[in-house]
């Protein structure tokens, strides 16, 4: 295993300026571990994807049982596989009839690229209002609708007809008009400091 962090800093894009710089070497349950076998309790889970703790038994097993038949051997909508299909039919079980249709994804910066993508398609229309400190991902269309202007400032020109409003702000809902395509928002802003907005 090789923890350089010359490695890290030289080949490896930072997503911040000061990177944690923590050098973990497993992780089990809510537990992260580093060289040094010392013990951290993750609080943001990957960012959501191990919200079933690290290493869990079933988790494991399912990726075991799938790497075993076989992995990756296209993009979606185009081969039959037996693990797309059961989960894209648990889902359109338990949405409404007329959610029947899932897009797979490998993050939320892809997810809210396609939702942004159908809403234009549906409607017609091209403006987008999200939120002001909001973070919907990094791509050029998430990076677009998000609300840090650090973040976005070496990036311009983004996506045109962007406009934002202040989250929880209720007044603010007037902006929303025939002319909206879609409203884009994060339930708890995450990234301004998990923001939750009153009922």
């Amino acid at each position: 295993m090789d923890f350089s962090s010359e490695i890290f800093f030289n080949n490896i894009a930072q997503t911040s300026p000061s990177p944690f710089l923590l050098s973990i070497t497993k992780a089990e349950g809510i537990y992260l571990y580093d060289t040094d076998n010392k013990r951290y309790t993750d609080l943001i889970s990957g960012i959501g994807v191990s919200c079933l703790g690290h290493g869990n038994p079933r988790v494991k097993a399912a990726i075991k049982d799938q790497v075993d038949r076989h992995m990756h051997v296209m993009v979606y909508g185009e081969f039959i596989q037996s693990a797309p299909n059961l989960l894209a039919k648990k889902l359109s079980d338990i949405l409404p009839d007329n959610l029947n249709c899932c897009y797979f994804v490998n993050s939320g910066t892809e997810a809210n690229e396609g939702a942004l993508k159908l809403a234009k398609r549906y409607t017609g229309r091209t403006e987008i209002i999200s939120c002001r400190k909001s973070y919907h991902g990094s791509t050029h269309g998430s990076l677009s609708v998000s609300g840090n202007e650090v973040k976005k400032q070496a990036f311009r020109p983004l996506l045109p007809d962007v406009t934002f409003i202040d989250f929880n702000k209720m007044e603010d809902v007037d902006k929303i008009t025939n002319r909206t395509d879609c409203v884009i928002m994060e339930t708890v802003q995450g990234d301004a400091g998990v923001r939750i907005p009153s009922k």
